[in-house]
């Protein structure tokens, strides 16, 4: 467990010259944790003796042993690939027993993501993306903007203003000046975190708007301005990150939302319907020729 999450989950009582010490950490975390017990102790107003008690009430032996925790928390934090393999991640796993290895793999962590987010924050994840009153963007890295593009287009079955953010950078940039305290960024960035991902939804943010974070346990940049943080795992076999866990997070998203717009999103449905069947969108709907669609019968004609 990360120890910024020791200091958020209620599972340690801290006394108040403690909940400085965790309030100093936490403003700046890890970086603040990293300097010296006097400047640690300066920045939260304590001395330096209560900053030794405050760690080894963490369960650390010492300042020395709760800054190596630190530090092994900002290289998993920062981990790319390369050094993944370089590490020689997946290589013990026999090449006959990966598949096997790979879903059993998912299925641990599909049970882990279960317990990582409060129901309270995901309820209210979904009463925002339900909330009429809020034009929804969504936004992704690199790998995490397919998981950003597949909620887009769900959502923009059930509701209307939903938009995709650009990938282009003048347009994106652009954009923010229409962004204010209607709108609602849902956001997905993790490690190694996307600087231009960051600047848009810190700058979207900063005009007011409303953000729904999906990260790692690690935590993005972005969690300072989220409102909900629906955070899941990443580490899988293989050196590249897994997005299953986000995906089921999302589809957990989906099936929520679908059911409270249950009421007013079946008629938006049935009209795309129409429109997709008219045009031939799918092997299932064959495309009408507007010759032999039929019309409205004409009053007078009858």
């Amino acid at each position: 467990m990360a120890i910024r999450d020791r200091l958020t989950d209620g599972s340690v009582q801290l006394t108040p010259s403690d909940l400085k010490v965790a309030r100093a950490l936490l403003a700046d975390y890890p970086a603040a944790g990293l300097n010296t017990v006097a400047q640690l102790a300066a920045l939260a107003g304590v001395s330096g003796p209560t900053v030794v008690r405050f760690v080894t009430r963490l369960g650390f032996d010492g300042f020395p042993d709760f800054q190596k925790a630190l530090l092994a928390e900002v290289q998993a934090r920062m981990n790319s690939p390369l050094a993944m393999i370089d590490a020689g991640k997946a290589a013990g796993v026999p090449q006959e027993q990966i598949y096997q290895v790979v879903l059993r793999s998912c299925v641990t962590m599909l049970e882990t993501t279960s317990g990582m987010v409060p129901a309270a924050d995901f309820d209210m994840a979904a009463r925002l993306v339900t909330d009429p009153a809020l034009r929804l963007h969504f936004i992704g890295g690199r790998f995490s903007g397919y998981l950003a593009g597949m909620l887009w287009q769900h959502m923009r079955q059930l509701r209307a203003d939903c938009l995709m953010v650009s990938d282009n950078l003048p347009d994106r940039v652009d954009s923010l000046i229409d962004i204010g305290r209607r709108d609602l960024i849902i956001a997905f960035d993790y490690r190694r975190y996307q600087t231009d991902t960051i600047q848009f939804v810190t700058s979207a943010a900063e005009r007011g708007a409303q953000v729904i974070l999906f990260t790692d346990p690690w935590a993005s940049p972005l969690t300072a301005h989220a409102k909900v943080v629906l955070t899941a795992p990443v580490e899988g076999p293989s050196p590249f990150d897994t997005m299953v866990p986000a995906l089921a997070q999302l589809e957990a998203l989906i099936a929520a939302v679908t059911t409270r717009l249950s009421t007013t999103s079946r008629a938006r449905i049935a009209e795309i319907e129409a429109l997709r069947r008219h045009s031939g969108i799918t092997e299932d709907q064959p495309a009408q020729d507007p010759k032999t669609v039929p019309h409205s019968a004409d009053p007078a004609g009858e």
